[in-house]
């Protein structure tokens, strides 16, 4: 089922103002607004106008997409960054991948075939 906006944005709030380690209160000193008025935007009652978007990133030094857009949704990634992500996840792959990129060519392919055989 698809969030409308202030859904989106609702929840996309309570993410940021929580990784940044701030509460309403400060968020409404922050930009100038009532804490009634952050908590509506934290309850899907309204979102704020662009303007207080943007001073709101700036506080919680998050972006627009941040805050606008719908992470929920299904994510399909390229081949490259599932790689990426499983090097940054496992240290081990990582060390891997930081000595082929350091190998000649000879050694490469002699790493490459071991990896083939080990693979069958």
């Amino acid at each position: 089922m698809k969030k409308n906006m202030t859904e989106v944005f609702s929840t996309n709030l309570r993410n940021a103002l929580y990784m940044a380690g701030k509460t309403q209160a400060e968020l409404a000193k922050a930009v100038n607004v009532t804490e009634v008025s952050v908590s509506k935007w934290m309850n899907g009652v309204n979102i704020p106008r662009p303007n207080k978007v943007d001073e709101i990133c700036r506080v919680l030094r998050c972006s627009r997409e941040d805050l606008m857009v719908d992470h929920d949704r299904q994510v399909i990634l390229a081949p490259e960054d599932v790689l990426a992500e499983e090097m940054r996840l496992r240290e081990d792959l990582y060390t891997v991948f930081n000595a082929l990129i350091n190998m000649n060519d000879s050694d490469l392919k002699l790493v490459t075939d071991l990896i083939k055989r080990l693979s069958i």
